[in-house]
């Protein structure tokens, strides 16, 4: 049995009763907006609380990404992406999310192995440091972005090496890579815990729906490397239920 969840941008386009008659989950995106104030993620905050009540499916929370950096040389960089990571996995645990995703902010330019050994080290610290402080007891994820092939970011789950640190594999970013999805999926099969699923022309990040081939290539791939992640769909469209039976 498939595990499914829709993203949702705002908590407005979530209808808890389609998603409980279809059984699947949700992943919540309004955090990643990076200019709401104080009583509008209270707002928010609120909004899911009173949502989540009755229902019952996998809960998970998009971070906030844009120019944050954990590993930042820059300290100044450091101390937001501190207080930005910080501040959503405290809410992720006042939603008791199941699951919160992280992009690995990685750049693939930087690969010489000395600088990706510093960054990793610095990545290490900050989530040591940071779990220490969090009250989230969920599954953290780390996403792919800009990689062009999977070996960096196996490099750096392997270094972070927590037991609540999974990767989310995004397949439509991994399309705009070197790699093909089978190679993602070999290197990664003992980490990939869930997947972001969405399509694009290969040149740029469209969100766009995955074709028929595309799915039964992806389900072939997931069951020659016994991988039974969670699907999470990370695009928009105009019919739910259709389109979650084009998965079943």
């Amino acid at each position: 049995m498939r595990k499914l969840l829709k993203t949702v941008n705002t908590f407005e386009d979530f209808h808890t009763d389609i998603y409980e008659k279809l059984s699947i989950g949700v992943e919540v995106q309004d955090f990643t907006e990076p200019n709401l104030i104080k009583e509008e993620k209270d707002i928010i905050i609120n909004s899911y609380k009173d949502l989540f009540k009755n229902f019952t499916g996998i809960k998970s929370l998009h971070g906030p990404f844009l120019d944050l950096k954990p590993a930042s040389p820059d300290l100044l960089i450091r101390e937001v992406s501190y207080k930005r990571y910080l501040e959503t996995l405290n809410i992720a645990a006042e939603l008791d999310m199941d699951y919160i995703v992280f992009h690995s902010q990685i750049n693939p330019q930087l690969n010489e192995p000395f600088i990706i050994n510093l960054n990793n080290m610095q990545n290490k610290e900050f989530w040591e440091k940071i779990l220490n402080e969090t009250k989230y007891n969920g599954i953290i994820l780390i996403e792919n972005i800009f990689e062009e092939s999977p070996y960096m970011l196996k490099e750096y789950i392997e270094t972070m090496n927590l037991p609540n640190m999974k990767i989310n594999l995004d397949i439509g970013h991994a399309k705009l890579g070197k790699s093909d999805l089978e190679e993602w999926l070999k290197e990664l099969k003992d980490y990939i815990v869930y997947m972001h699923i969405h399509s694009n022309n290969g040149l740029y990040d469209q969100h766009k729906s995955p074709s028929k081939d595309e799915i039964e290539n992806l389900y072939k791939l997931l069951a020659k490397y016994q991988i039974n992640p969670i699907l999470s769909l990370e695009y928009k469209t105009n019919n739910l239920e259709m389109e979650i039976k084009r998965y079943l």
